[in-house]
Protein backbone atom coordinates (compact mmCIF):
# COMPACT_ATOMS: atom_id res chain seq x y z
CA UNK A 1 0.00 0.00 0.00
CA UNK A 2 1.41 3.39 -0.94
CA UNK A 3 1.93 6.22 1.49
CA UNK A 4 -0.61 8.36 -0.30
CA UNK A 5 -3.28 5.66 -0.44
CA UNK A 6 -3.21 4.95 3.25
CA UNK A 7 -4.38 8.42 4.39
CA UNK A 8 -7.26 8.22 1.89
CA UNK A 9 -8.36 4.91 3.36
CA UNK A 10 -7.97 6.36 6.86
CA UNK A 11 -10.22 9.34 6.16
CA UNK A 12 -12.66 7.98 3.57
CA UNK A 13 -14.36 5.27 5.59
CA UNK A 14 -17.69 4.51 7.19
CA UNK A 15 -16.82 6.43 10.37
CA UNK A 16 -16.08 9.60 8.41
CA UNK A 17 -19.25 9.28 6.36
CA UNK A 18 -21.28 8.67 9.51
CA UNK A 19 -19.77 11.79 11.10
CA UNK A 20 -20.63 13.89 8.05
CA UNK A 21 -24.17 12.51 8.04
CA UNK A 22 -24.61 13.36 11.73
CA UNK A 23 -23.27 16.88 11.12
CA UNK A 24 -25.65 17.43 8.22
CA UNK A 25 -28.52 16.24 10.41
CA UNK A 26 -27.40 18.67 13.14
CA UNK A 27 -27.28 21.57 10.67
CA UNK A 28 -30.75 20.67 9.40
CA UNK A 29 -32.16 20.47 12.92
CA UNK A 30 -30.56 23.75 13.95
CA UNK A 31 -31.21 25.80 10.81
CA UNK A 32 -34.18 24.21 9.04
CA UNK A 33 -36.17 27.27 10.11
CA UNK A 34 -33.91 30.15 9.20
CA UNK A 35 -34.75 33.85 8.93
CA UNK A 36 -31.71 35.47 7.33
CA UNK A 37 -32.82 39.01 8.19
CA UNK A 38 -33.39 38.28 11.88
CA UNK A 39 -30.20 36.21 12.02
CA UNK A 40 -28.11 39.05 10.59
CA UNK A 41 -29.72 41.54 12.96
CA UNK A 42 -28.69 39.32 15.88
CA UNK A 43 -25.15 38.99 14.50
CA UNK A 44 -24.86 42.77 14.04
CA UNK A 45 -25.25 43.17 17.79
CA UNK A 46 -21.88 41.46 18.26
CA UNK A 47 -19.36 43.57 20.12
CA UNK A 48 -16.19 42.99 18.10
CA UNK A 49 -13.92 43.92 21.01
CA UNK A 50 -15.53 41.36 23.30
CA UNK A 51 -15.51 38.79 20.49
CA UNK A 52 -11.74 39.27 20.12
CA UNK A 53 -11.40 39.08 23.91
CA UNK A 54 -13.25 35.76 23.88
CA UNK A 55 -10.77 34.45 21.30
CA UNK A 56 -7.87 35.59 23.48
CA UNK A 57 -9.42 33.81 26.46
CA UNK A 58 -9.76 30.69 24.32
CA UNK A 59 -6.08 30.80 23.35
CA UNK A 60 -5.11 31.41 26.99
CA UNK A 61 -7.15 28.38 27.96
CA UNK A 62 -5.13 26.26 25.51
CA UNK A 63 -1.95 27.75 26.98
CA UNK A 64 -3.09 26.49 30.40
CA UNK A 65 -3.77 23.08 28.85
CA UNK A 66 -0.23 23.14 27.49
CA UNK A 67 1.14 23.78 30.98
CA UNK A 68 -0.86 20.84 32.31
CA UNK A 69 0.24 18.58 29.46
CA UNK A 70 3.86 19.56 30.08
CA UNK A 71 3.60 18.19 33.63
CA UNK A 72 2.25 14.94 32.20
CA UNK A 73 5.17 14.76 29.78
CA UNK A 74 7.77 15.66 32.42
CA UNK A 75 8.46 12.05 33.55
CA UNK A 76 9.36 11.20 29.94
CA UNK A 77 11.59 14.18 29.24
CA UNK A 78 11.50 17.91 30.04
CA UNK A 79 9.91 19.65 27.05
CA UNK A 80 9.93 23.39 26.28
CA UNK A 81 6.56 24.97 26.97
CA UNK A 82 6.66 26.62 23.54
CA UNK A 83 6.92 23.20 21.85
CA UNK A 84 4.10 21.77 23.96
CA UNK A 85 1.87 24.78 23.22
CA UNK A 86 2.62 24.48 19.50
CA UNK A 87 1.73 20.80 19.51
CA UNK A 88 -1.53 21.60 21.31
CA UNK A 89 -2.41 24.11 18.62
CA UNK A 90 -1.60 21.60 15.89
CA UNK A 91 -4.03 19.24 17.64
CA UNK A 92 -6.91 21.71 17.41
CA UNK A 93 -6.08 22.51 13.80
CA UNK A 94 -6.14 18.79 13.04
CA UNK A 95 -9.43 18.20 14.83
CA UNK A 96 -11.01 21.17 13.03
CA UNK A 97 -9.78 20.21 9.55
CA UNK A 98 -9.39 16.41 9.47
CA UNK A 99 -11.98 13.79 10.47
CA UNK A 100 -11.80 11.20 13.26
CA UNK A 101 -10.08 13.48 15.83
CA UNK A 102 -6.88 13.15 13.81
CA UNK A 103 -5.44 16.11 15.70
CA UNK A 104 -4.57 13.84 18.63
CA UNK A 105 -2.17 11.89 16.42
CA UNK A 106 -0.87 15.07 14.79
CA UNK A 107 0.05 16.62 18.11
CA UNK A 108 1.91 13.48 19.17
CA UNK A 109 3.81 13.59 15.91
CA UNK A 110 4.46 17.37 16.20
CA UNK A 111 5.90 17.05 19.70
CA UNK A 112 7.98 14.08 18.59
CA UNK A 113 9.51 16.27 15.87
CA UNK A 114 10.44 19.06 18.29
CA UNK A 115 11.55 16.99 21.31
CA UNK A 116 12.46 13.52 20.05
CA UNK A 117 10.16 11.83 22.58
CA UNK A 118 8.58 8.58 21.37
CA UNK A 119 5.22 9.13 19.68
CA UNK A 120 3.70 6.22 21.60
CA UNK A 121 4.86 7.70 24.91
CA UNK A 122 3.48 11.09 23.94
CA UNK A 123 0.18 9.56 22.87
CA UNK A 124 0.00 7.85 26.26
CA UNK A 125 0.03 11.27 27.92
CA UNK A 126 -2.71 12.40 25.52
CA UNK A 127 -4.88 9.50 26.71
CA UNK A 128 -4.22 10.49 30.34
CA UNK A 129 -5.09 14.12 29.58
CA UNK A 130 -8.40 13.18 28.00
CA UNK A 131 -9.12 10.85 30.91
CA UNK A 132 -8.59 13.74 33.33
CA UNK A 133 -11.08 15.89 31.42
CA UNK A 134 -13.67 13.11 31.37
CA UNK A 135 -13.25 12.48 35.10
CA UNK A 136 -13.56 16.16 35.96
CA UNK A 137 -16.70 16.37 33.84
CA UNK A 138 -18.13 13.32 35.64
CA UNK A 139 -17.40 14.93 39.01
CA UNK A 140 -18.58 18.46 38.17
CA UNK A 141 -21.87 17.48 36.49
CA UNK A 142 -23.47 15.64 39.45
CA UNK A 143 -22.31 18.32 41.91
CA UNK A 144 -23.79 21.07 39.75
CA UNK A 145 -27.06 19.20 39.27
CA UNK A 146 -27.38 18.72 43.03
CA UNK A 147 -26.91 22.47 43.46
CA UNK A 148 -29.61 23.28 40.87
CA UNK A 149 -31.72 20.16 41.28
CA UNK A 150 -35.14 21.88 41.71
CA UNK A 151 -34.82 24.07 38.61
CA UNK A 152 -32.93 21.98 36.06
CA UNK A 153 -34.85 19.77 33.58
CA UNK A 154 -35.44 16.12 34.34
CA UNK A 155 -33.18 14.90 31.52
CA UNK A 156 -30.27 16.82 33.07
CA UNK A 157 -30.97 15.18 36.42
CA UNK A 158 -30.82 11.78 34.76
CA UNK A 159 -27.58 12.83 33.05
CA UNK A 160 -26.14 13.71 36.43
CA UNK A 161 -27.22 10.37 37.83
CA UNK A 162 -25.58 8.64 34.87
CA UNK A 163 -22.36 10.61 35.39
CA UNK A 164 -22.38 9.69 39.07
CA UNK A 165 -22.84 6.04 38.13
CA UNK A 166 -19.90 6.14 35.71
CA UNK A 167 -17.81 7.84 38.39
CA UNK A 168 -18.66 5.06 40.85
CA UNK A 169 -17.64 2.46 38.27
CA UNK A 170 -14.39 4.32 37.77
CA UNK A 171 -13.67 4.33 41.51
CA UNK A 172 -14.49 0.63 41.65
CA UNK A 173 -12.09 -0.01 38.79
CA UNK A 174 -9.39 1.94 40.62
CA UNK A 175 -9.89 -0.27 43.67
CA UNK A 176 -9.70 -3.39 41.52
CA UNK A 177 -6.53 -2.11 39.88
CA UNK A 178 -5.00 -1.51 43.26
CA UNK A 179 -5.80 -4.90 44.75
CA UNK A 180 -6.54 -7.21 41.80
CA UNK A 181 -4.51 -5.75 38.94
CA UNK A 182 -3.00 -9.07 37.79
CA UNK A 183 -6.38 -10.84 37.83
CA UNK A 184 -8.07 -8.00 35.97
CA UNK A 185 -5.37 -7.87 33.28
CA UNK A 186 -5.54 -11.63 32.92
CA UNK A 187 -9.30 -11.52 32.46
CA UNK A 188 -9.05 -9.04 29.56
CA UNK A 189 -6.07 -10.85 28.03
CA UNK A 190 -7.63 -14.29 28.36
CA UNK A 191 -11.37 -14.78 28.50
CA UNK A 192 -12.48 -11.66 26.61
CA UNK A 193 -9.66 -11.90 24.06
CA UNK A 194 -10.90 -15.34 23.05
CA UNK A 195 -14.41 -14.07 22.42
CA UNK A 196 -15.15 -12.91 18.87
CA UNK A 197 -17.92 -10.67 20.19
CA UNK A 198 -15.67 -8.67 22.53
CA UNK A 199 -12.30 -8.93 20.77
CA UNK A 200 -12.48 -5.44 19.25
CA UNK A 201 -13.04 -3.95 22.70
CA UNK A 202 -9.88 -5.43 24.18
CA UNK A 203 -7.37 -2.85 22.98
CA UNK A 204 -9.43 0.22 24.03
CA UNK A 205 -10.05 -1.39 27.44
CA UNK A 206 -6.36 -2.16 27.83
CA UNK A 207 -5.50 1.43 26.91
CA UNK A 208 -8.03 2.68 29.47
CA UNK A 209 -6.61 0.49 32.22
CA UNK A 210 -3.10 1.52 31.27
CA UNK A 211 -4.20 5.16 31.46
CA UNK A 212 -5.68 4.63 34.93
CA UNK A 213 -2.51 2.91 36.11
CA UNK A 214 -0.30 5.69 34.75
CA UNK A 215 -2.57 8.39 36.15
CA UNK A 216 -2.36 6.82 39.59
CA UNK A 217 1.44 6.90 39.40
CA UNK A 218 1.76 10.34 37.79
CA UNK A 219 3.96 12.83 39.69
CA UNK A 220 2.43 16.23 40.50
CA UNK A 221 -1.06 14.70 40.32
CA UNK A 222 -2.42 17.32 42.74
CA UNK A 223 -1.06 20.19 40.65
CA UNK A 224 -2.31 18.57 37.44
CA UNK A 225 -5.78 18.19 38.98
CA UNK A 226 -5.73 21.86 40.04
CA UNK A 227 -4.75 22.86 36.50
CA UNK A 228 -7.66 20.78 35.16
CA UNK A 229 -10.08 22.67 37.39
CA UNK A 230 -8.65 26.03 36.28
CA UNK A 231 -8.92 25.03 32.61
CA UNK A 232 -12.59 24.14 33.03
CA UNK A 233 -13.33 27.34 34.95
CA UNK A 234 -11.75 29.31 32.10
CA UNK A 235 -13.90 27.37 29.61
CA UNK A 236 -17.05 28.37 31.49
CA UNK A 237 -15.84 31.97 31.75
CA UNK A 238 -15.25 32.04 27.99
CA UNK A 239 -18.86 31.06 27.32
CA UNK A 240 -19.93 34.01 29.47
CA UNK A 241 -17.59 36.43 27.65
CA UNK A 242 -18.89 35.24 24.29
CA UNK A 243 -22.45 35.76 25.45
CA UNK A 244 -21.71 39.32 26.54
CA UNK A 245 -20.27 39.98 23.08
CA UNK A 246 -23.83 39.47 21.82
CA UNK A 247 -25.38 41.45 24.70
CA UNK A 248 -26.58 38.18 26.19
CA UNK A 249 -26.00 37.89 29.92
CA UNK A 250 -26.49 34.30 31.03
CA UNK A 251 -27.54 33.53 34.58
CA UNK A 252 -25.08 31.25 36.37
CA UNK A 253 -27.54 28.38 36.08
CA UNK A 254 -28.03 28.85 32.32
CA UNK A 255 -24.31 29.41 31.81
CA UNK A 256 -23.51 26.02 33.32
CA UNK A 257 -26.36 24.33 31.48
CA UNK A 258 -25.12 25.66 28.13
CA UNK A 259 -21.55 24.72 28.97
CA UNK A 260 -22.40 21.13 29.92
CA UNK A 261 -24.54 20.53 26.84
CA UNK A 262 -21.99 21.95 24.38
CA UNK A 263 -19.14 20.09 26.13
CA UNK A 264 -21.00 16.78 25.93
CA UNK A 265 -22.27 17.21 22.36
CA UNK A 266 -18.77 17.40 20.86
CA UNK A 267 -18.27 13.76 21.86
CA UNK A 268 -20.86 12.79 19.23
CA UNK A 269 -19.25 11.64 15.95
CA UNK A 270 -19.33 14.52 13.48
CA UNK A 271 -17.59 16.20 10.59
CA UNK A 272 -14.32 18.05 11.39
CA UNK A 273 -14.70 20.97 13.75
CA UNK A 274 -17.87 19.61 15.41
CA UNK A 275 -19.87 21.44 12.74
CA UNK A 276 -23.58 20.74 12.97
CA UNK A 277 -23.57 18.73 16.18
CA UNK A 278 -22.29 21.68 18.22
CA UNK A 279 -24.77 24.07 16.62
CA UNK A 280 -27.74 21.74 17.07
CA UNK A 281 -26.91 21.16 20.75
CA UNK A 282 -26.35 24.84 21.49
CA UNK A 283 -29.45 26.00 19.62
CA UNK A 284 -31.61 23.35 21.28
CA UNK A 285 -30.60 24.27 24.82
CA UNK A 286 -30.85 28.01 24.09
CA UNK A 287 -34.41 27.51 22.82
CA UNK A 288 -35.15 25.62 26.04
CA UNK A 289 -33.85 28.65 27.97
CA UNK A 290 -36.39 30.83 26.14
CA UNK A 291 -34.29 32.59 23.50
CA UNK A 292 -35.77 33.35 20.09
CA UNK A 293 -34.71 31.01 17.30
CA UNK A 294 -32.72 33.60 15.32
CA UNK A 295 -30.93 34.77 18.45
CA UNK A 296 -30.19 31.19 19.50
CA UNK A 297 -28.75 30.47 16.04
CA UNK A 298 -26.56 33.58 16.21
CA UNK A 299 -25.29 32.71 19.69
CA UNK A 300 -24.47 29.16 18.57
CA UNK A 301 -22.58 30.40 15.49
CA UNK A 302 -20.55 32.92 17.50
CA UNK A 303 -19.79 30.42 20.29
CA UNK A 304 -18.47 27.97 17.71
CA UNK A 305 -16.60 30.65 15.75
CA UNK A 306 -14.65 31.85 18.81
CA UNK A 307 -12.76 28.58 19.08
CA UNK A 308 -12.83 27.56 15.44
CA UNK A 309 -11.33 30.77 14.04
CA UNK A 310 -8.71 31.38 16.73
CA UNK A 311 -7.46 27.82 17.22
CA UNK A 312 -7.60 26.78 13.58
CA UNK A 313 -5.65 29.82 12.37
CA UNK A 314 -2.94 29.60 15.03
CA UNK A 315 -2.82 25.82 14.72
CA UNK A 316 -2.36 26.12 10.96
CA UNK A 317 0.60 28.46 11.52
CA UNK A 318 2.27 25.85 13.75
CA UNK A 319 1.34 23.09 11.29
CA UNK A 320 3.27 24.98 8.59
CA UNK A 321 6.10 25.92 10.95
CA UNK A 322 6.75 22.28 11.88
CA UNK A 323 6.58 21.16 8.22
CA UNK A 324 4.06 18.46 9.08
CA UNK A 325 2.73 16.26 6.29
CA UNK A 326 -0.20 13.97 7.00
CA UNK A 327 1.35 11.13 5.00
CA UNK A 328 4.44 11.28 7.24
CA UNK A 329 2.35 10.23 10.22
CA UNK A 330 1.73 6.91 8.47
CA UNK A 331 5.26 5.94 9.47
CA UNK A 332 4.08 6.17 13.08
CA UNK A 333 2.33 2.81 12.94
CA UNK A 334 3.05 2.33 16.61
CA UNK A 335 0.29 4.80 17.48
CA UNK A 336 -2.16 2.93 15.26
CA UNK A 337 -1.22 -0.29 17.06
CA UNK A 338 -1.70 1.48 20.39
CA UNK A 339 -5.20 2.46 19.25
CA UNK A 340 -5.93 -1.06 18.14
CA UNK A 341 -6.33 0.04 14.52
Amino acid sequence: MTATATPKRRFLNIKTLLGIAVSLLGLWLGFRKFDAVEFMLSLKETNVTLFLLAMLVMVFQIFLRAIRWRYLILPLKPAPLSAVFGAQMVCYFGNHVFPLRFGEILRSYALNKTTGISTVSIFGTVVIERLLDVLFFMVLLPITILAFFPVWPEWMRWSGAGAAGVLCLFLLLLLLLRHKEAALSGYFSGKLANSNRYRKLIQPIRNFIKGLRTLRQTPHLGLISLMTMIVWVMSIFNVWVTGTALNVFFSFQNLLLLFFVTSAIIAVPSAPGYVGTYHAGAIGILLYMGYELSQAQAIAVILHAVGFISLTSIGFAYFIKYHIHVKDTETKNDINQELGA
